[in-house]
């Protein structure tokens, strides 16, 4: 009987300590929720937040993008202003009356487009490019240089060699000093402007 008893007690006091060891799990576990749930919340807080900001940012961006928002004013301000500046150029150049300088311009008879290339003595090209039908925009220096320099002044040497694959629908209008004239392109590749165009270079021809 009285080991019995004992061993009656000794139950109970492990039963007592084991629910005393499960309240304190319990206890350990809610707070260890209680953190993780507080941290999540924090968390998604900032999570919440940074999304809103995010958010407000994209919507001002897109305010910039959208039909004739900032964006697109600069863009076609600045296609505005590089024209008017290329016209600008254009205008500089054509207003050019130097008459002691030699240059040609090319004038492009048709309805097509015409490629003209030239070279140097060196088989490098100064200029290649599709002209439109009418008189290009383009000077072509051989004797001294434009009193001003624009995208379409451009210096070549009296060697130079100029091709193409229409010289039938290809002019020279040539100024030299003290004169200008009208000359057809003879040939669809010149080896030397100078000689084949007869140009007037008073340093060259020593006059």
């Amino acid at each position: 009987m009285r080991i019995t008893r004992i061993l009656l007690y000794l139950a109970i006091i492990l039963s007592v300590i084991s629910i005393i060891m499960s309240i304190g799990s319990e206890i350990r576990f809610s707070k260890f929720q209680n953190y993780m749930e507080s941290l999540f919340n924090r968390q998604n807080a900032k999570v919440n937040d940074n999304v809103s900001m995010l958010n407000t940012k994209l919507e001002e961006m897109g305010k910039y993008f959208e039909p004739n928002g900032i964006v697109e004013k600069f863009i076609n301000y600045k296609s505005n202003l590089e024209k008017h500046l290329n016209d600008l150029e254009k205008l500089l150049t054509l207003a050019q009356e130097d008459q002691n300088v030699g240059y040609f311009q090319l004038y492009i008879t048709g309805s097509r487009e015409v490629w003209i290339g030239i070279k140097d003595e060196k088989e490098k090209y100064i200029f290649q490019g599709m002209l439109k039908p009418g008189l290009s925009p383009y000077k072509f220096y051989f004797f001294k240089d434009p009193s001003i320099r624009t995208s379409y002044t451009i210096n070549v040497p009296y060697n130079a060699q100029i091709q193409t694959a229409n010289p039938d629908n290809v002019y020279f209008l040539i100024q030299e000093p003290g004169q200008r004239r009208l000359k057809k392109m003879p040939e669809a590749k010149l080896k030397n402007i100078s000689e084949e165009l007869n140009l007037y270079i008073p340093t060259i021809r020593g006059k």
